[in-house]
């Protein structure tokens, strides 16, 4: 015999194992799992934003200006309910150059309670390692309600 009849036997022998082994027959149709379509959970639409954000900036000991932290506002866009939120932010430096550095713990606050659909201004983040702001690449936010 040809060796590729022989490897097609043997293919289809370890497949009916393998399906029949797993509780499943050659005619169980393929099922596909749509994220956020109408086989899945909905992920529903954020309720906060970040509306505003300000670097906290001085002149370093070398004269380059840098970033020690941030002044920021959230925007609570629930219509009906107050929530208080955990706002986390990372600045990226030059490449794999974060604040705070990887492995450390993450630059968070909490806000106070915010009225639904208002702006909670005045929220502060310090960062303990500074960056110059020419170095600034990115910077990443991410907000969780916490009630």
């Amino acid at each position: 015999m040809n060796n590729s009849v022989i490897m097609t036997i043997i293919g289809v022998m370890v497949l009916t194992t393998a399906t029949i082994g797993y509780g499943a027959t050659l005619s169980t149709p393929l099922e596909f799992n749509l994220i956020g379509a109408s086989d899945n959970t909905t992920v529903g639409a954020a309720r906060a934003n970040v509306t505003s954000i300000d670097f906290i900036q001085e002149v370093g000991t070398n004269g380059v200006i840098q970033i020690n932290g941030t002044n920021f506002s959230v925007g609570n866009e629930d219509t009906v309910n107050a929530h208080v939120f955990q706002v986390c932010l990372t600045m990226e430096g030059p490449i794999g150059t974060f604040t705070p550095a990887a492995g450390e713990s993450p630059a968070c606050t909490s806000t106070t309670t915010i009225a639904a659909n208002a702006i909670g201004t005045g929220y502060t983040i310090n960062f303990l390692t500074i960056m110059n702001v020419t170095s600034l690449q990115n910077i990443s936010v991410s907000v969780e309600e916490t009630t």
